[in-house]
């Protein structure tokens, strides 16, 4: 779906007075910047995410959200799913649900997006070749999240249209 151009740019001139602002919060030194557009709470948040680097790892992930939805503000940027793969363009508003699996590759050198959640009402984690694993762990695994195979996993049925089950234990 597409925003029409009068929303788009006013959600963008929005965004620019945003980032004059000290960031709520810097991830890695190369991947993401992102600042709270309404005060934290339990039910419905928004993020203005300044995103100058791929997805660092290379499983795709799910969030803890009963849903979240991104408009793209400025760039391009690649989602990768289990069975499919799609361009989000500048004007662009996707929904996906928590466990929805993905991973994002820019197609631009950085990209601004409006970052919308639900209630978090799970954990999340990273999609492996030996099943799904909660963030905590995959993050902790040597520090870089690619030494899952010591880690308890929850198997990924290979069905690309089933998800998993989350994982009951707490890493």
């Amino acid at each position: 779906m597409r925003l029409p151009a009068f929303l788009l740019r006013r959600l963008q001139a929005k965004a620019e007075q945003i980032t004059r602002r000290t960031p709520s919060k810097v991830i890695g030194t190369d991947y993401l910047t992102r600042w709270y557009v309404v005060p934290r709470n339990r039910l419905f948040n928004m993020y203005l995410h300044h995103v100058t680097g791929d997805d660092p790892d290379i499983n795709l992930h799910d969030h803890p959200w009963l849903f979240n939805s991104s408009v793209v503000l400025r760039g391009r940027i690649r989602e990768e799913m289990p069975a499919k793969e799609r361009m989000l363009e500048t004007g662009s508003f996707t929904t996906r649900l928590g466990r929805a699996p993905h991973r994002l590759l820019l197609n631009t050198p950085d990209s601004l997006t409006l970052f919308i959640t639900g209630p978090k009402i799970r954990k999340w984690g990273f999609y492996t070749p030996t099943g799904w694993v909660n963030s905590k762990a995959y993050l902790r695994a040597d520090g870089n999240g690619r030494n899952v195979t010591k880690l308890h996993v929850v198997p990924v049925n290979n069905n690309a249209t089933s998800l998993p089950e989350v994982e009951k234990r707490s890493a």
